[in-house]
């Protein structure tokens, strides 16, 4: 052996090591992580266990796009439909918006309208088949086909009235263009999505409703908690009894670096991010899986074959010993009332803009509204900016919008109907470092918001507003939810 080959094979050894090293090493500070985060969370006494719904029940479970509901409700599916409950399912879209999805089903790469919709028709017919494998039948899953990436828009002001719709950028289309679709022909606006969620939820009349987290970082699942959450508000403010009694729970998807590891670990239990452990209302509750339903869960999630599980390590690691979810509460507020929110641990997500940490508002009996918003790092500045929606009803039932975007330390625009976007006589101001009080600001007249009020408060990152308003460009996440009732 020559010197050159002796130190060559010297470094390939030395190298090997050094990675082997490394991995061991990595491996032990995640595991060490993960063993941390759980005693951390057992200790404060987070997870209590969730009362699986049994005979006579009724449940509605809300996913953004097709594989949310497996991935956040495989285990639950099972159980429910074994103790004899009536299990629903709802596609907010049919996630026909993922370039990935037509880069691994096809050779080329055929971003066209054409194939986008011809994606999500494939999602959807694997809904049908995962769901089929968990005991759910096809005639209770529901598409609703509105677009991949837009339900956030959707949500806004500038998309809400069917005389706006939304243009997806993928599939070209403001309406629906699938025949399997809750109402064919949908309108992409926000008042269709009430009024489709209205109609299913008193449809079905859910005993227990499961939806995405108000935190979930991804902006479809945001506001798919949003919608959902509005449109039941509506039915309660009708004097419903079954949604007065209906209890909500939240299921969270995407969070930054979660879940701990990202990848295959049927052995380990999903436990929710230590930022959010006590940001529910109740404690979030636990679902034990035996090992039977983690691997048919795991065969549901590989069903969505044009998600590619096997490259996405995201979808395999929801394959767990549990699962985690979030009870959603209530809140009252009565006219001339005095609500503080506060939320301590809002948004460790490393994100630039409006870090809304709190809200404080009163409802005067003349429907005037003053409220405070904190910011956690003061910056109202440049890009970012924050939104109060108040949302309510008419004497009709009908919804009343007034969202204010606030950019600069001033108002710059005022919706008041949903209709158009206007300047109103409403006062801002810093009155320290990182805390906005707004005064002024009136709920349109007929509003019925004495006794109940739906507020979302949030902050985002690459929009962009100008004077007046047009839609804004991008979105990235909403930051916050409250429903009160």
């Amino acid at each position: 052996m020559t010197k050159r080959t002796a130190q060559g094979s010297y470094h390939a050894k030395l190298l090997a090591a050094i990675t082997l090293a490394l991995v061991l090493v990595a491996g032990y500070l995640r595991i060490s992580a993960y063993r941390a985060w759980r005693r951390e969370l057992s200790k404060a006494g987070f997870e209590s266990t969730l009362d699986v719904p049994g005979h006579g029940r009724r449940v509605l479970i809300f996913a953004p796009h097709p594989d949310d509901e497996v991935l956040g409700c495989g285990g639950l599916i099972q159980q429910a439909v074994r103790e004899g409950a009536k299990v629903f399912v709802a596609l907010m879209t049919n996630g026909d918006a993922s370039e990935l999805a037509l880069i691994f089903g096809e050779k080329d790469l055929p971003l066209t309208p054409k194939a986008f919709i011809k994606l999500g028709k494939d999602r959807q017919r694997e809904t049908l088949q995962a769901l089929a494998k968990l005991g759910v039948p096809s005639d209770h899953v529901y598409f609703l086909g509105f677009p991949n990436n837009g339900l956030l828009k959707l949500w806004r002001p500038e998309y809400w009235s069917y005389a706006t719709p939304y243009l997806s950028p993928q599939t070209k289309m403001m309406t629906s263009p699938y025949e399997l679709s809750f109402t064919p022909h949908a309108p992409y606006c926000g008042q269709q999505v009430l009024s489709d969620l209205t109609a299913l939820l008193q449809q079905i009349r859910p005993t227990d409703i499961f939806l995405a987290h108000p935190q979930d970082i991804h902006p479809d699942h945001w506001a798919t908690c949003a919608f959902v959450c509005y449109a039941l508000q509506g039915i309660r403010a009708h004097g419903a009894a079954w949604a007065q009694q209906a209890r909500v729970y939240a299921y969270l998807i995407h969070w930054p670096h979660w879940p701990v590891p990202r990848s295959l670990a049927p052995r380990l239990q999903l436990l929710p991010p230590t930022a959010l452990a006590a940001a529910a209302d109740g404690k979030w509750l636990k679902l034990d899986l035996e090992p039977d339903e983690v691997k048919a869960k795991l065969r549901a999630i590989h069903t969505y074959r044009s998600q590619e599980p096997g490259f996405d390590r995201l979808l395999l690691a929801f394959a767990r010993t549990n699962e985690t979810f979030a009870r959603l509460g209530e809140r009252t507020l009565g006219a001339g009332g005095l609500l503080a929110w506060q939320d301590e641990v809002n948004r460790k997500r490393k994100l630039k803009g409006a870090d809304i940490q709190g809200v404080t508002l009163r409802l005067n009996t003349d429907l005037s509204v003053e409220a405070q918003i904190q910011c956690a790092d003061g910056r109202l500045a440049g890009k970012s900016y924050l939104c109060l929606d108040l949302r309510t009803w008419d004497r009709r039932g009908r919804p009343l919008i007034t969202s204010v975007f606030i950019t600069g330390g001033a108002a710059r625009a005022v919706c008041t109907d949903g209709q158009q976007l206007q300047k109103l006589p409403v006062n801002v101001r810093q009155i320290e470092a990182g805390r906005w009080r707004i005064e002024g600001l009136r709920l349109p007249a007929g509003s019925q918001a004495r006794s109940r009020l739906f507020i979302t408060c949030w902050g985002s990152v690459q929009d962009r507003l100008t004077d007046p308003a047009p839609p804004p460009s991008e979105s990235v996440a909403l930051d916050q939810l409250m429903n009160s009732d």
